[in-house]
């Protein structure tokens, strides 16, 4: 990290102050709370040992900074778990660009007139957006200037006819700053370029073999090398070629699998660079592959182990379960086998972080099957009686998401009690979030099915009346999101009204904007537009109202923005935010000011670098953010330094 630089924060339950952190990688993203603990967690957030100790030559970040008050961390509240995983429940890139009427759902009500050209075209790309971003790597050496220009070209993922994407980055490979280095490994995978020397570039890298050190002038480090097998994962994804699946997943299997090499930040790279491959399921081949996949993870998973080690062992059943999905031959054996570890049959693997993991990993792979006699039912009523009754808090909230998750009536009635059971103060959030979900998913499976999805009433009413009552800042954002997520618009006034209420709160009145914008309330647009201008020194706020604003497709969305960020008096923060809810609501029409802001040596380093977080984000073509294939359902509890510290890992950039 960088005392130099400062960016935002995201609130937490007690966070409605923003308190300056410094920058790291070009931008970091800051999530919900403060900065995460690394190490086995006990049941009430109480470090109890630590993992496997770092190579002690290894160079890491500085510590931040903090300037500002400070408060205490708590890692068990939801909003972490929803900044890690929102965006397939707002896919906002969708809803900025979406055709009229295509929605199924109030579709009368929504978009009348869609903007279909917010999307940058390929001669403002190659033009005005490389040509750029290039132009600034070349001619500055300052880490976060140069960093966010990398992700920004690796986002856009399209070779100049000028300059290859592969050859920028490999350039930096070779710089002093270990920052730099490593965001240039990360980001050959980011840019998924169909380059076999991109691919050869990460497989040495993350070998650190004698091709990888001619890259790097000397051995690889061991930051360098887990970016690379993050980027190796990306790229893969990308790919179906059975030979591109191949030797990444050998490259995996070799780090994950060498006894002599205990960095867990390698461990914990390889694991989920793994979860990241697309076999191709249709092949032979493929199917091969994808069973060797998941021996390799089972046998790290099973293997005995210390205190430490279990807590790199944690990361495996999130990749496992996204290899698995809920239709695959080998299904059953492997939620035994997270059951078992939930259940702490084993007095030996009684770890909270191997429970945690595992109650994730099942709500992935169980169904809402009626049947009596399916093995379904017998891993929803252990979840149920780990969401009554397990000692680790975190293992409690976890298993209400997995219900949610999973969905089915009786997994409803469940979470409709924790909801409405006044002294349940800690589980209620979740369990409103849990409803939210089960709605979600119920309406895109009906959308799936070419059918006009039924709202969920009985949810959406219920979630209504505990808004009405309900006085606890974290308990009316969770409702605000999963009343958004449900999509209940009779609960729309009600919104906005303790919204404009309490504009001071930013979690709750952002939280309740973001909702309104879920649930396309089109009437919310003048009232969210009212908060944008209210906002200019409550960042986390303006991020979302903004958010909410695209969402909805409003224009004043961006043009509000970019004149945050043309203003010079705006304070950093209010930049940073503007900065980056432009660059994830995506107008063309900033590409030009922004460009000018990036070229503008009299602006400030972090200025210009999040300018070109705006141009990156802006220029991107994907749906969603290229960290969320990482993010989404990952034990974040069990995180390592360079996959997040909240400061320096690859969820941690913008």
């Amino acid at each position: 990290m960088h005392a130099s630089f400062i960016t935002f924060a995201l609130t937490t339950t007690t966070l409605t102050l923003l308190s300056p952190i410094v920058l790291a990688h070009g931008g970091i993203y800051r999530g919900p709370a403060q900065p995460a603990v690394h190490g086995p967690i006990g049941p009430h957030g109480r470090v109890t040992a630590q993992p496997t100790a770092l190579d002690p030559a290894e160079p890491t970040a500085a510590k931040p900074k903090h300037r500002g008050p400070q408060f205490a961390e708590d890692l068990s509240t939801w909003q972490y778990w929803w900044e890690c995983n929102k965006h397939a429940y707002l896919n906002l890139r969708r809803e900025v660009h979406r055709i009229p009427n295509d929605d199924g759902f109030h579709a009368p009500r929504y978009r009348p007139q869609a903007n279909l050209q917010l999307a940058p075209t390929h001669e403002q790309i190659h033009q005005t957006v490389l040509p750029a971003l290039k132009r600034t790597i070349d001619a500055s050496n300052q880490r976060d200037t140069v960093s966010s220009c990398l992700i920004a070209m690796a986002k856009i993922g399209q070779d100049h006819e000028d300059f290859a994407l592969v050859d920028v980055f490999a350039a930096k490979l070779q710089v002093k700053d270990q920052e730099i280095r490593e965001t240039a490994a990360l980001a050959m995978g980011i840019s998924a370029v169909a380059s076999k020397q991109a691919r050869n570039h990460l497989i040495n890298l993350s070998l650190d073999s004698a091709a990888g050190r001619k890259l790097t002038g000397g051995n690889v480090r061991n930051r360098t090398r887990a970016f690379a097998l993050y980027g190796l994962g990306l790229s893969a994804n990308q790919h179906l070629g059975a030979t591109i699946q191949r030797r990444a997943l050998q490259t995996m299997r070799t780090v994950l699998e060498d006894e002599n090499l205990r960095n867990r930040n390698l461990k914990v790279a390889a694991i989920h660079g793994m979860g990241l491959l697309a076999f191709d399921r249709k092949d032979a081949a493929g199917l091969a592959m994808l069973d060797e996949a998941l021996d390799s993870l089972h046998r790290y998973y099973t293997m005995p182990a210390d205190v430490g080690t279990q807590f790199t062992q944690s990361n495996c059943p999130a990749a496992i379960a996204k290899l698995l999905g809920r239709d695959h031959a080998r299904l059953d054996s492997f939620r035994q086998l997270f059951a078992q570890d939930l259940k702490g049959e084993n007095k030996e693997r009684r770890c909270p972080d191997l429970a945690r993991s595992a109650v994730l990993a099942l709500g992935q792979l169980c169904k809402a099957n009626s049947d009596e006699d399916s093995p379904d039912r017998r891993y929803r009523e252990l979840l149920a009686e780990t969401a009554k009754s397990h000692k680790d808090n975190q293992t409690r909230f976890f298993a209400l998401l997995a219900l949610g998750q999973i969905g089915g009536e009786r997994n409803q009635q469940l979470l409709l009690r924790v909801l409405e059971t006044e002294n349940k103060h800690e589980e209620r959030p979740w369990a409103a979030i849990a409803l939210g979900v089960q709605a979600f998913a119920s309406h895109q499976a009906q959308l799936q099915k070419d059918a006009v999805p039924q709202p969920q009433s009985q949810i959406g009413e219920a979630l209504t009346r505990q808004l009405e009552k309900a006085k606890r800042p974290e308990l009316i954002g969770a409702l605000g999101i999963a009343l958004g997520l449900t999509r209940h618009l009779d609960a729309a006034d009600l919104m906005r009204k303790r919204m404009l209420a309490n504009l001071a709160s930013e979690q709750q009145a952002g939280y309740l904007g973001i909702g309104l914008g879920m649930m396309r309330d089109l009437a919310s647009i003048e009232a969210l537009e009212n908060t944008v201008k209210a906002s200019s020194r409550r960042t986390w706020l303006l991020v979302q109202a903004s958010t909410a604003l695209g969402l909805l497709g409003d224009k004043a969305a961006a043009a509000g923005l970019h004149k945050v960020m043309g203003n010079p008096n705006t304070p950093v923060a209010t930049f940073a935010a503007a900065a980056i809810a432009l660059g994830d609501i995506g107008d063309l029409r900033a590409i030009g000011p922004l460009k000018h802001r990036l070229l503008d040596e009299q602006l400030t380093d972090l200025q210009r670098a999040f300018a070109a977080v705006s141009l990156g984000g802006i220029a991107d073509p994907a749906m969603f953010p290229w960290h969320a294939k990482i993010s989404t359902n990952i034990n974040y509890r069990a995180a390592v330094e360079t996959l997040t510290d909240r400061q320096s890992g690859v969820l941690d950039i913008l």
